[in-house]
């Protein structure tokens, strides 16, 4: 019977549906490492320890934190939970369209106001959604702006004929959609270049990890309107601090890393984990590896 060590919030309740025989408080008796979103970092601190371990599981989708060069050299197989989430964050991706297509924040401020003022807004439909990275939240981003009647390009990590580029799908967006992993190849994916690239009507939107953005470039596109807007779900600092500059800003639109949080999130990933548990006991193949050294 594999032994899981789990390094999660003390609160983090659907760990109760472990079965108590498979939870281990011994580090040195684990064969799993069950591994929650904030607590990656320490998996460098616990290594040396868990003499036993040969599998680590993330509940988070992302892994960059992760500590991929003393990984690569063990046979410690690595998994998350890609996809779980995709839902989710397509689904704050399209209410982030329709923040900007209907300009909900005039709304709610001439609202607040007693203000009685007319405007035009703008339809989704007929509008170009690109999408740069095609996995599973990449993909539920596009059924929906599809439904929506959008126009979806994308691009993906290994491309095939005919697929466009990045900066084709850029230049070409009126809301460009961040759904990529962050690797050592995708830190500030989008750069300067690329956020001037931009439609000046033209909106991005991130779901994926801040670091793939140069936030600076960002901001100063952003408060020289030279693009219409942001939405933005995580950041390269977080929390965000109180004092930066995208606080200040009226065309951005900002969540706190929460876009997935939904409340039956963190059961869907223990329900995930167990049925990979099942997998790893039976001796049959894991789903969600991770390729260590592509670090997604």
């Amino acid at each position: 019977m594999a032994r899981v060590y789990a390094l999660v919030p003390e609160d983090f309740g659907p760990l109760e549906r472990l079965p108590r025989e498979v939870l281990t408080s011994s580090l040195a008796e684990a064969d799993v490492l069950l591994v929650g979103a904030r607590y990656a970092a320490k998996v460098l601190d616990v290594l040396p320890e868990a003499k036993r371990l040969r599998w680590i599981h993330a509940i988070a989708a992302g892994v960059d934190k992760l500590p991929f060069d003393l990984l690569s050299a063990t046979d410690i197989v690595v998994t998350n939970s890609r996809g779980l989430y995709a839902d989710a964050l397509a689904e704050f991706v399209v209410a982030s369209m329709l923040f900007f297509a209907k300009d909900l924040r005039r709304l709610l401020r001439n609202q607040d106001a007693r203000r009685w003022e007319p405007y035009d807004v703008t339809r989704l439909e007929g509008q170009t959604a690109g999408v740069v990275g095609y996995g599973g939240i990449g993909q539920a981003v596009a059924r929906r702006a599809e439904a929506l009647g959008m126009k979806v390009i994308a691009t993906r990590r290994q491309r095939e004929l005919g697929d466009p580029t990045i900066d084709d799908v850029i230049a070409e967006s009126d809301y460009v959609v961040l759904s990529t992993p962050l690797t050592p190849s995708t830190y500030h994916l989008m750069n300067a270049s690329r956020i001037a690239a931009m439609k000046p009507t033209a909106v991005l939107i991130n779901v994926s990890r801040g670091p793939i953005v140069d936030e600076g470039a960002l901001v100063a596109a952003l408060s020289a309107h030279r693009i219409r807007g942001a939405a933005l779900d995580v950041f390269e600092t977080e929390p965000l601090p109180p004092t930066h500059p995208l606080w200040t800003l009226d065309n951005v639109l900002l969540s706190p890393h929460t876009a997935d949080h939904t409340p039956d999130s963190h059961d869907r990933a223990m329900t995930f984990f167990l049925e990979n548990l099942g997998r790893y006991e039976r001796g049959d193949a894991l789903e969600s590896v991770v390729d260590k050294g592509e670090r997604y």
